[in-house]
């Protein structure tokens, strides 16, 4: 394996020299850069990354840490655009990802443990999933600069981001009221009280109570982020009776399943039966019909995490506030106006 020193003898020139051109440190003539780069090339020296990190002090490496709950990171489409989003602002700037998905709980975690301890990264961007405490308070213990996708709480939380759940889910909720609902259906997450799945529940109800309508009578049928369980749980919701006239689902994958699951019933939507869905994954606006949803912006909360987590980095600030993305609702061919008899019931 070629070493430093046999670059520096082949370049004519010492170590140091050549550790500057490496570093791409200034104060190096141009003759003697492109004969340090020449002897590395004709040598195929490949830098010892890890001691250049200690000498320099940071690694060039951001360490993105997203706990699995449900589902795997490559599997979903959500936490996918966030980390495209993420890689977008990172790569540019010459840094790696290190991804870790760690298993609940995490604090066990010999993964990530082993994983902080190295001190193989200069900060951490995370996905805040956990429903019962702040991951981010267990990576502040290792004294790392770092940002939180999402949260548990309404407070303010320091080097946090999240989307606007109430706001997005009461927009839906809203839309499908203007159309003549009253007959309601939700399709949650089970087990697992999620502070944005709880929010977005939130979200519809008030705006169903403003509209008057009894939160006894919203039937709601629980799923686990799959396409698979949306579909399970539209089965159980068109059992009832009287049967709802419009369903809310919580995610996109899951309200995909309650399609599918409707269209297996004989049922045409959204002439028999509305389906919204929240997050405006890709391939949304591609099946049939189109669906109607809240549109968060995933790539955007990425692309920003990596930007704080930067600033943090470059000591533009030391904390900053917790930043809320609005959502959008993003209306389509999925949801229309209730059944002439839900209309009846109505008047």
């Amino acid at each position: 394996m070629t070493t430093l020193k046999q670059v520096a003898e082949r370049a004519g020139v010492s170590s140091a020299t050549v550790s500057k051109v490496l570093s791409n440190t200034p104060y190096v003539s141009a003759e003697t850069r492109t004969r340090v780069l020449e002897a590395v090339n004709a040598l195929g020296y490949v830098p010892n990354l890890a001691a250049r990190a200690l000498a320099q002090g940071r690694t060039y490496n951001i360490g993105v840490i997203f706990p699995l709950i449900y589902t795997s990171l490559f599997s979903d489409p959500q936490t996918l655009s966030i980390l495209e989003g993420v890689e977008r602002v990172t790569t540019p700037q010459g840094y790696n990802l290190l991804i870790s998905t760690p298993q609940m709980p995490v604090e066990d975690s010999e993964q990530v443990q082993r994983l902080l301890r190295s001190r193989y990264f200069d900060g951490v961007i995370l996905l805040e999933n956990l429903p019962d405490r702040l991951m981010s308070a267990f990576i502040a213990e290792y004294g790392y600069p770092y940002v939180a996708i999402g949260c548990n709480t309404l407070e303010n939380t320091p080097n946090t981001i999240r989307i606007d759940d109430y706001d997005g889910a009461y927009a839906v909720a809203r839309h499908l009221i203007e159309l003549g609902h009253r007959h309601f259906g939700i399709i949650d997450v089970a087990l697992i009280a999620f502070f944005s799945m709880s929010e977005r529940l939130r979200g519809y109800r008030a705006a169903m109570v403003d509209a008057g309508i009894d939160d006894a009578a919203v039937i709601n049928a629980p799923g686990s982020y799959t396409i698979a369980s949306g579909a399970a749980a539209m089965n159980e919701l068109l059992r009832a009776e009287p049967r709802p006239t419009a369903v809310l689902c919580v995610t996109d994958l899951m309200a995909i399943g309650a399609l599918n699951a409707a269209h297996a019933a004989g049922l045409s939507v959204p002439d028999d039966i509305s389906v919204v869905g929240f997050d405006d994954i890709p391939v949304a606006a591609h099946i049939d019909p189109p669906l109607t949803t809240v549109r968060q912006e995933s790539q955007s909360l990425g692309e920003t995490a990596a930007r704080k987590l930067f600033d943090l980095l470059k000591k533009k600030h030391s904390a900053f506030d917790t930043i809320v993305v609005p959502t959008t609702l993003i209306v389509r061919g999925s949801s229309g106006p209730a059944p002439i008899e839900e209309a009846r019931y109505r008047d």
